[in-house]
């Protein structure tokens, strides 16, 4: 197929020349990125982990909350305060008198006083384990950060890339423009097409240079210097299914399930303890004189015991029972659930992996070598203007689509690993979710309350 015009009469050749250096000059400068006069810093995931861990520690949480706890336990094992009364009758020197001074006690009979230890020892293990949890959180949230910097790096080579083509092709147009091969309207439209090009390209860096300040800002920076700078095989997510098993081995949620369970348990034995009638010791002395005769004391010894004609707990247990059960079927439908998602997940993720390294090994290079040929046998006419445009576009689908690849293989490992956690992948994968994290935290902290102690 071939594309022959008329020769343009009396085109300037000089305004074409200037035109295309120009538009080099424009490429040239434009395809430096921003950060071209700064000092890359590489950065791996496991270094980016360490840094946002060594700073959301500085902010004291956990430390408060275990302080808390710390408390609560101290504050289980208090016993309840004895109560003094002291009554007198008698006034005047010519009236009998009686004092009467005793203490009362109440008892826990029922052990109401260890319930309350147990379960504030629980608390503390519950607040061992979220903290845990907490910090496999902020690993997947850092991850994802990371993840998205060095997919849109790649993202923008690909851009940048394109536009090293379209320059070519915009070259290679302006020569033809200027034998005579093709009509102006083609070089304009090269012309927009390069200039689309470089908007694209331009975008792409604004998106890496956002992402640079999204990852840094889990350390608490705005560093526009941080780099992954990975090629795109080692950018794919190839120990998904290694983090999948350990996650699932270490079975953090179902952990918390469990305490949840136990403490569960302990609330219910405490509403009984509760509703059971612990009796109160009274001890005392009377002391009774008279006008007549002189002082007697009298040791008085009793016991009160409540009448529970109403159980004031039996709402309560009901409650907690319902819970109680909630949590046991949860645990079954969890167990079953979640390993038919992440297996689904990994399914998909290594389908993924096929069609990438298909599309590296095999349609990019051939993509590009057909692009190259049909530019060369273009410049000597034996390719018209849509075979260069058909190639070049082909070429810019591939490259993209190995972009989109990557995008979609991460967010398949990340929802893997969250769902072998027990964690929303939503919580993890959006560009505020350390923030949302300590959020829910600082709540968290604001929400603990006193566990045992008494009057």
């Amino acid at each position: 197929m071939s594309f022959k015009t008329s020769k343009v009469s009396n085109f300037d050749r000089s305004h074409i020349s200037i035109c295309a250096i120009g538009l080099a000059l424009s490429v040239t400068l434009y395809s430096l990125p921003v950060w071209a006069g700064e000092q890359i810093q590489t950065l791996t995931l496991s270094q980016a982990i360490q840094r946002s861990a060594e700073y959301q520690q500085t902010q004291g949480i956990w430390k408060t909350q275990q302080q808390i706890a710390t408390a609560n336990i101290k504050q289980a094992k208090l016993w309840i305060n004895p109560e003094l009364s002291i009554e007198q009758t008698g006034f005047n020197s010519d009236q009998d008198r009686e004092l009467a001074l005793g203490i009362s006690q109440r008892l826990d009979v029922f052990g109401e006083r260890k319930i309350k230890q147990k379960r504030a020892q629980i608390a503390q293990q519950h607040i061992e384990l979220k903290q845990q949890i907490y910090q496999a959180e902020l690993e997947l949230a850092v991850k994802y950060l990371w993840s998205q910097l060095a997919i849109y790096e790649l993202e923008r080579q690909v851009v940048q890339e394109q536009l090293r083509v379209s320059e070519e092709n915009l070259d290679a147009i302006q020569k033809r423009y200027q034998a005579g091969s093709v009509a102006q309207v083609d070089v304009d439209r090269a012309r927009l097409s390069h200039a689309e090009s470089l908007r694209l390209f331009r975008q792409a860096d604004l998106q890496v240079q956002l992402e640079k300040q999204y990852l840094s800002s889990a350390w608490g920076e705005r560093d526009q210097s941080v780099a992954v700078a990975l090629s795109p095989q080692h950018v794919w997510p190839t120990t998904t299914a290694q983090q999948v098993q350990q996650h699932l081995a270490a079975n953090l949620m179902e952990k918390n399930r469990q305490l949840l369970l136990l403490d569960s348990h302990a609330k219910i034995e405490q509403l009984k303890a509760q509703a059971r009638p612990n009796p109160t010791l009274n001890v005392g002395v009377n002391r009774s004189q008279s006008v007549e005769t002189r002082a007697e004391n009298a040791l008085v010894v009793g016991v009160s015991i409540p009448l529970n004609l109403f159980d004031r707990q039996q709402y309560g247990k009901e409650i907690a029972q319902a819970q109680q059960v909630q949590l046991e079927q949860q645990q079954e439908f969890y167990l079953k659930q979640n390993a038919l998602q992440v297996g689904s997940l990994l399914t998909e993720l290594q389908g993924l992996e096929v069609q990438f390294r298909a599309l590296q090994q095999t349609q990019l290079p051939l993509a590009q070598t057909v692009q190259q040929k049909t530019l060369q046998g273009f410049k000597v006419g034996k390719f018209a203007l849509l075979d260069v445009q058909q190639a070049t576009l082909q070429l810019q689908e591939v490259r993209m689509r190995k972009v989109q690849l990557l995008k979609d293989a991460w967010q398949r490992a990340l929802a893997a690993e969250s769902l072998s956690l027990g964690i929303d992948p939503n919580l993890v994968m959006n560009k505020d979710a350390i923030a949302q994290l300590n959020q829910s935290l600082w709540q968290d902290t604001q929400a603990l309350s006193a566990i045992g102690g008494g009057n």
